[in-house]
């Protein structure tokens, strides 16, 4: 070859086909990648710091109340007995929702704009795997963000002797604590995914995010204050029913208090839930199976 602009000269030693030869995994483990992939995404990882300030400011503001707690409890744990109850009550839902407005979208909406999604599946996955994928990971990150106070503070609590009386009451509370959790962030999660398959932009999709998870309870708890309608109409409400459902799964005493959904059944507190999540799961998948995927 010449030599051009006086520099070295460029040579091709071999030009012959190579065959992979590394291990051949099964395209079910692309989801797995996308995975933990998703989970590095959303917290930041090995991104600049403003990438990080989502998911430390949604953690921040879940768990601040448990660190105040957790300090105050073993600080005056000896002028008097700490109310359990307390900590079965712990719901950071504040949390909870600045993380689906604002995490979800980037996740989902910026993969569809920057041309990302064609790559992914150009790959194993398929567009049911990769909305698996992404939602799988929000909902872990909202799954702990509720978990792990509640567990925080249920071992702090019996360490000073204000906890569960003996053992199986505390591997109870451990499995209500489980079962609160996944009831607080099952359905936002399916809701914030459902609400980034039908709107392109992220900065759009953020706005109807927040405004499906905050407007519905303020209609339905004047609703049912002020009109007098029937508290059944709080299934219309999912980000409280997702709380209620949190709430009576510690068996806590419900209030009766005006505006809220303490006289609905169980059953239908359950159902409901159940309901919003098959409904929105159900509109994510057929959005994306007739996404136009942009090239």
């Amino acid at each position: 070859m010449s030599d051009w602009a006086g520099g070295q000269q460029a040579q091709i030693f071999e030009g012959g086909f190579r065959p992979y030869t590394g291990p051949r995994l099964p395209p079910q483990q692309s989801f797995r990648s996308l995975y933990t992939y998703s989970l590095g995404r959303l917290l930041g990882r090995k991104r600049r710091f403003r990438s990080k300030l989502i998911g430390l400011a949604s953690f921040f503001v879940a768990w601040i109340r448990a660190v105040v707690l957790i300090f105050l409890a073993t600080l005056f744990s000896e002028l008097g007995e700490l109310g359990f109850d307390t900590v079965r009550e712990y719901y950071p839902q504040a949390g909870v929702v600045l993380f689906c407005v604002l995490a979800t979208p980037l996740l989902l909406n910026t993969d569809r704009s920057s041309g990302l999604l064609s790559l992914y599946l150009a790959s194993p996955l398929s567009r049911r795997r990769y909305l698996n994928a992404q939602a799988a990971s929000v909902f872990t990150l909202l799954f702990a963000m509720a978990l792990v106070p509640l567990l925080a503070l249920g071992i702090v609590y019996t360490a000073v002797g204000s906890g569960p009386g003996h053992a199986g009451d505390f591997v109870v509370f451990c499995l209500q604590s489980v079962a609160g959790a996944i009831s607080l962030a099952l359905v936002p999660t399916a809701l914030a995914v459902a609400v980034c398959s039908l709107v392109r932009r992220a900065g759009l999709a953020i706005v109807v995010t927040a405004l499906c998870l905050l407007v519905p309870a303020g209609i339905t708890g004047l609703l049912i204050a002020e009109a007098g309608v029937a508290v059944e109409i709080g299934v219309l409400d999912p980000m409280r029913l997702s709380q209620s459902l949190a709430m009576r799964s510690q068996a806590l005493p419900l209030s009766d208090g005006l505006g809220t959904l303490d006289g609905m059944a169980t059953w239908l507190v359950v159902l409901a839930n159940v309901a919003w999540a098959a409904l929105l799961g159900g509109v994510a998948h057929w959005r994306y199976g007739r996404l136009e995927v942009e090239r």
